[in-house]
């Protein structure tokens, strides 16, 4: 079980889901190296064993991040076991590709969210 988070790049950036359209498509995060490279640089010590799967094991708790094996990466899953702490993280990472974070677990915009690590708090 894990806090399951998703990152995509829209045209634009939107305050609440519900704004997203249907005919909306995810822009390209980058090339599987840059996702890697932008992960690994806001989570030292990524595991990438799996070109398609990171493992980030650290001080506050553990992300495991599906980039999927194709080259152009147009979304990022994040299965999050931590401490709120890395919401932090996440953010910044979400900063670096310039895209937004989806909480799965209520359909929430992480970098619009008053308390961006409610859905984080709620699983643990």
């Amino acid at each position: 079980m894990s806090w399951d988070v998703s990152l995509y790049k829209f045209s634009q950036r939107y305050r609440h889901i519900q704004e997203i359209s249907g005919d909306e498509q995810p822009h390209q995060l980058g090339t599987r190296s840059e996702v890697q490279a932008a992960v690994s640089d806001t989570f030292p010590g990524t595991n990438w064993n799996d070109p398609a799967y990171g493992i980030y094991d650290g001080e506050f708790g553990s992300i495991e991040f599906n980039v999927g094996k194709d080259d152009s990466v147009r979304s990022l899953a994040l299965h999050v076991r931590a401490s709120t702490v890395i919401v932090g993280g996440i953010l910044q990472l979400c900063e670096r590709l310039g895209c937004q974070a989806i909480d799965l677990s209520d359909s929430s915009l992480l970098d619009q969210s008053e308390h961006p690590a409610a859905g984080l708090e709620k699983w643990r």
